[in-house]
């Protein structure tokens, strides 16, 4: 006997591109590597329908349709962006600025609507490499629905921010939408120097000095300290828009999820972004209320319901790396 969906997925398809957004940035968030350049793909969180039937395999051209799109996702170094050269020396990493993170830090997520999973994500410090001839932190994102969900509503994004090492505001910003049949493709470098955003259209904006993407603010929030009470303002440029970015500290508590019980501080970020937060803007995000400032826990409101993104296994750094 065929198992019955539940009445409120039909809903799923208007609710899962939210759902994306919320993961894909986690401070865009979120305030969620390009992980073609990870060491392995997210596992599906559902691999069968309810009742326990398996997923039916792909067809051939299903199965290359996504692969184009995962390929699509993943956007190649310029020439000139490509890091050859040896390892970080003293005498550099004295100009680097200091960082909660380390290369190979790991975040893996789920991501729940009022209770139901419909999706994993995940945030990497995948390594260093240089962009427009200044070393940055390569920090990439993903977020995917799980394989039933994706019969409704499929998603595949894919974002990477390039973090400059000393000053810590991004030189490039990179985002691979795939939702349904929704695609979207954007890519900007940050002349710190001319203060402008330079998208590879041809179209150029200018912004404040030491502007961020939402990926980059994320990290860069990480690195400030957190005073119940007070508000972080960080200059944002994203989706030809700048704005200034309030982060206001709210309070601390502790939390459990699935990676294990905290003690957190949280924040709660004024996002000025395309999707949902245009129209509700209640975003709660949970960091460790340590010096590594781990993200923990995001909750978002959405037009019906909510939504949460939970940490369900993290790495500090690559084996081996100091």
């Amino acid at each position: 006997m065929r198992s019955r969906t539940p009445a409120r997925l039909a809903t799923l398809p208007a609710l899962l591109a939210p759902m994306a957004t919320v993961a894909k940035s986690l401070l865009a968030l979120v305030l969620l590597s390009l992980l073609a350049l990870a060491p392995a793909p997210l596992a599906p969180a559902i691999a069968a329908e309810p009742g326990g039937a398996a997923a039916a395999p792909a067809a051939p051209e299903a199965a290359a349709a996504a692969a184009a799109d995962e390929t699509a996702a993943a956007p190649d170094d310029a020439p000139e962006d490509r890091y050859v050269g040896g390892p970080v020396d003293e005498e550099e990493r004295k100009r680097f600025a200091p960082v909660p993170w380390r290369i190979g830090e790991y975040f893996q997520f789920s991501i729940d609507w009022n209770g139901l999973n419909g999706g994993s994500s995940l945030m990497q410090v995948q390594n260093l490499h240089t962009v427009d001839g200044r070393r940055c932190y390569r920090i990439v994102t993903k977020a995917e629905s799980n394989s039933f969900v994706s019969r409704f509503y499929k998603v595949r994004d894919r974002a990477e921010s390039s973090v400059d090492a000393e000053s810590l505001y991004s030189r490039r910003f990179v985002k691979r939408l795939r939702e349904g049949g929704y695609k979207k493709d954007v890519d900007v470098r940050f002349d710190q120097e001319a203060r402008k955003a330079v998208y590879s259209n041809g179209k150029e904006f200018e912004v404040a000095r030491g502007v961020h993407d939402v990926l980059s603010a994320f990290y860069y929030v990480r690195t400030r300290p957190l005073v119940a009470g007070t508000t972080i303002a960080v200059p944002t440029h994203d989706n030809e828009k700048s704005y200034e970015m309030e982060v206001q500290v709210l309070r601390r508590e502790k939390v459990e999820v699935p990676a294990g019980k905290f003690s957190c501080v949280v924040v709660e970020p004024k996002l000025k972004s395309e999707g949902i937060f245009k129209s509700k803007g209640s975003m709660q995000v949970w960091l460790t209320d340590d010096d590594r400032r781990l993200p923990v826990m995001v909750k978002s409101a959405v037009p019906v319901g909510s939504i949460s993104v939970r940490l369900t296994d993290y790495r500090l750094a690559f084996e081996g790396k100091p």
